[in-house]
C-alpha cells in the first residue's frame, strides 16, 4: 500500500508537468512566429527604405544636375574669350573652372555632345594661361611661415580636414581655422583622461609638440594621408623644426618672434543654417572671427589650397569691384582664385548666380599649379605636359629657390596629370548638397571620395555616400 500511495501522489505532478511543458512549447512557437513575422516585417521595412532612398538619391542627382547647369549657364552669359566649365567630383559634389575658350570647346568635344560634365585634364593640360608656375618666397616669409604652420596643424589633425589656414594680422597673434565645426577641440586639445592639456601653449610650443609627434611616428600613423600631402607636410615640418624653433630665430624670420612667442587664437565660431550647423571654409571664419574688414584685407591669410571662388568673392569681391588699384593696396590679398564649389557649405551666404557679373569681371580665370619638379621637366622638355594640382595648394606654388644654401625648394610634387589613379579626402562641404530634411537623413556624406583625374572616375559619378567628414576647399 505504502508505494501504491507513493505512486498515486507523483501523478498530479507529473500532470502538472506536462501541462507546463505544453505551455512552454506554445508560447515558444509562437514567439517563434512572431519573430518571423517581425524578421519579414523589417525586411519589408529595410526594401521599402532603400527604395525610399534610391529614389531620394536620383531626385538628389537631378536637382544638382539642374542646378550645375543653371549656374554654368549664368555664369557664361556674355563671356567671349573664356568659358566657364563644369567637372563633377562625385554625386555630392560639383566644381566650375573657368578656362580660355580654345580649352573649354576641347573639353567639350571630348565628353560628347550629352555630356553633363568635362574631363578636368582637358581644361588644364597644355593651359599656360591657368598654369602657374613655381615662385619664391624670399620677399615674404610670413605667408611662407604661416603655409607651414597650415601644413603643421593639417598633422595634428591627422588629416581628418580638407583645409587648414593660418592668418596673421597686426595684433602679433596666429589665428588657425579648418572647414569642419568637429576641429574646433582638435587644434589646442584638454583631455584630463590623456592628462593632455596645451591651453596654456603658445603657438611655437604646440608646434614643438607637433613636431614631436612627427619625429616620434614619422607620419605613418596616418596611412589616409595621400602621398603627395604627407610629402609636403613633411618638408613643412623640417622647415619648422631648423628655422621656428631654435633658441634664436634667423633674421628673415625674426619678426614673427612675438606671434610664436603668443597663443593662437582658434577662429572656429560654428556658422548655422536655421537648426544646421554649416561648415564654412578656413579662411572665411578667420573673417568672421576678426568682423574687422579692413583688418583682415591688411594681414596675411595662408593654408593648404588657393582661395576658392566662394571665399574670393566672399572675403575680397567687394573691395576688389571698388578698388581697380586693390593689388597695391593690399599686396597680400590673393591674386588667384581656384575653382568654385558648387557645394551647400561652400556656396552658404553667398549668391553665385546672383553675382555671376561680379565674379566673371573680378576672376579672369581659375588657376591650377604646376609642381616645381614638374616646370624641372619642362625646362629640359618644350612638349612635355606637366601633372598639375589645384586641391591641395595655395595661392602660390612653392617656396624658396634663391641659392645653393639651405633655402626652401618647397616642391609641390603634389598630383595630378591624365591617366594617373588617386584617392583623395573629400571634405564635408563638398560633399553637401542643399536638401530637405528628409532627403537629409537618408544621405550622410563620407569623408572619403573618388579621384576625378582619370577618364574612368570623370565619367563615374561615383557614389560617395555616407561621406563625411571633410574638402576641402578643401574648399
Amino acid at each position: 500500500m505504502g508505494k501504491k500511495e507513493e505512486s498515486d501522489t507523483r501523478k498530479p505532478a507529473t500532470k502538472r508537468k506536462n501541462t507546463e511543458d505544453d505551455t512552454k512549447r506554445k508560447k515558444k512557437k509562437k514567439k517563434v512566429i512572431k519573430s518571423k513575422k517581425l524578421n519579414e516585417e523589417e525586411q519589408q521595412s529595410k526594401e521599402e527604405k532603400s527604395k525610399r532612398q534610391s529614389a531620394l538619391a536620383k531626385r538628389r542627382l537631378e536637382q544638382k544636375k539642374a542646378y550645375f547647369k543653371r549656374v554654368k549657364a549664368k555664369m557664361n552669359e556674355g563671356l567671349t574669350d573664356s568659358k566657364w566649365e563644369n567637372s563633377n567630383v562625385s554625386l555630392a559634389a560639383g566644381e566650375i573652372h573657368k578656362v580660355p575658350l580654345t580649352f573649354a570647346a576641347a573639353a567639350e568635344k571630348n565628353a560628347g555632345s550629352h555630356q553633363e560634365h568635362v574631363n578636368v585634364n582637358d581644361l588644364y593640360n597644355n593651359n599656360t594661361e591657368s598654369l602657374i608656375p613655381p615662385k619664391s618666397y624670399e620677399n615674404n616669409r610670413t605667408d611662407q611661415v604661416l603655409r607651414w604652420i597650415s601644413s603643421a596643424f593639417y598633422f595634428k589633425l591627422k588629416g581628418k580636414t580638407q583645409e587648414v589656414q593660418a592668418g596673421l594680422f597686426d595684433d602679433n597673434r596666429f589665428y588657425l581655422a579648418a572647414n569642419e565645426n568637429k576641429n574646433k577641440k582638435n587644434f589646442v586639445k584638454k583631455n584630463k583622461k590623456e592628462k593632455v592639456d596645451e591651453t596654456g601653449l603658445s603657438t611655437k610650443g604646440l608646434l614643438e609638440n607637433i613636431v614631436q609627434e612627427y619625429e616620434e611616428t614619422e607620419a605613418k600613423k596616418f596611412p589616409k594621408m595621400l602621398p603627395e600631402v604627407k610629402e609636403r607636410v613633411v618638408r613643412h615640418l623640417e622647415k619648422i623644426k631648423a628655422r621656428l624653433l631654435q633658441d634664436e630665430l634667423p633674421e628673415e624670420y625674426a619678426h614673427l618672434s612675438d606671434a610664436l612667442d603668443a597663443k593662437p587664437i582658434v577662429a572656429m565660431e560654428t556658422e548655422k543654417q536655421g537648426k544646421k550647423n554649416v561648415d564654412l571654409h578656413a579662411e572665411r571664419r578667420i573673417k568672421k572671427y576678426l568682423n574687422d574688414d579692413e583688418k583682415f584685407r591688411a594681414g596675411h591669410v595662408k593654408g593648404l589650397k588657393r582661395p576658392c571662388l566662394i571665399c574670393m568673392m566672399a572675403n575680397y569681391g567687394e573691395y576688389k569691384a571698388g578698388n581697380d588699384d586693390w593689388m597695391d593696396k593690399c599686396p597680400h590679398i590673393p591674386e588667384r582664385s581656384g575653382p568654385g564649389w558648387l557645394s551647400e557649405a561652400a556656396t552658404y551666404g553667398y549668391d553665385i548666380e546672383a553675382n555671376a557679373g561680379t565674379i566673371n569681371r573680378l576672376i579672369p580665370r581659375t588657376y591650377a599649379s604646376i609642381p616645381k619638379s614638374e616646370q624641372a621637366k619642362m625646362d629640359k622638355d618644350s612638349k612635355y605636359v606637366p601633372k598639375f594640382s589645384y586641391n591641395i595648394d595655395t595661392d602660390s606654388e612653392s617656396d624658396v629657390d634663391e641659392s645653393e644654401s639651405e633655402e626652401e625648394v618647397d616642391e609641390d610634387e603634389r598630383s595630378l596629370a591624365a591617366g594617373e589613379e588617386e584617392n583623395f579626402l573629400m571634405e564635408e562641404e563638398e560633399q553637401g548638397f542643399a536638401m530637405d530634411e528628409e532627403e537629409e537623413q537618408g544621405f550622410a556624406m563620407e569623408e572619403e571620395g573618388k579621384s576625378f583625374f582619370t577618364d574612368e572616375d570623370e565619367d563615374d559619378w561615383a557614389d560617395d555616400e555616407q561621406e563625411d567628414d571633410i574638402r576641402s576647399r578643401r574648399r
